[in-house]
C-alpha cells in the first residue's frame, strides 16, 4: 500500500492549529481554513494524519503548556488560559492523561525557572565587580 502524501488543504488547516492554538480555535475553523465541510474534514484529517482534529489541537496545547510549566514560574490557571484552554479541570485531567502527571507534579520534576534565566555577562560583571575602591575616593573628606 502506497502512503499518498496529505492534500494541501489539510496542512493548511494543520498550521492554521500550529499558528493560532492559544486562540479560541474549533474544528470548524480548522475545517473553514481547509475548505472543506466539518464532517468530510474530520474523516480526511484523521485519514491523512492518524488523529482528529481536536485531538491533534489538544495535544498542541498541552505541549505547549508542558513547555510553559518547565520553562516559566506562571501560575498554572495562568498556563491553562495562555494555551487556549478555558477549564482548569479539564486541562489537568488532559494534561495528566497525556503526560501521566498532573501539571503541579510535571512542574516540580524539572529544575525552577529560575535556573533557566540568562543574565548577559556584562550586567553580571557589574553585580560581581569588587567593592572596594583603589583609589583614595573612600577616605576622601565629605564636606570638601
Amino acid at each position: 500500500m502506497v502512503s499518498v502524501p496529505p492534500a494541501r488543504h489539510l496542512l493548511r488547516a494543520k498550521d492554521l492549529a500550529d499558528a493560532r492554538y492559544s486562540e479560541p480555535l474549533t474544528v470548524a475553523d480548522m475545517a473553514c481554513a481547509a475548505g472543506l465541510s466539518r464532517a468530510h474534514f474530520s474523516q480526511e484529517f484523521r485519514r491523512a494524519f492518524g488523529e482528529s482534529p481536536h485531538a491533534y489541537l489538544l495535544t498542541r496545547r498541552l505541549e505547549r503548556a508542558a513547555a510553559l510549566l518547565r520553562t516559566t514560574d506562571r501560575p498554572i490557571a495562568e498556563i491553562c488560559m495562555s494555551v487556549g484552554l478555558q477549564s482548569v479541570g479539564s486541562f489537568t485531567t488532559s494534561f495528566t492523561r497525556t503526560f501521566g502527571r498532573s501539571p503541579s507534579a510535571y512542574r516540580t520534576a524539572y529544575p525552577p525557572a529560575a535556573s533557566h534565566a540568562l543574565i548577559p555577562p556584562c550586567v553580571l560583571r557589574a553585580y560581581t565587580r569588587p567593592r572596594h575602591r583603589t583609589f583614595r575616593e573612600d577616605t576622601a573628606n565629605p564636606q570638601a
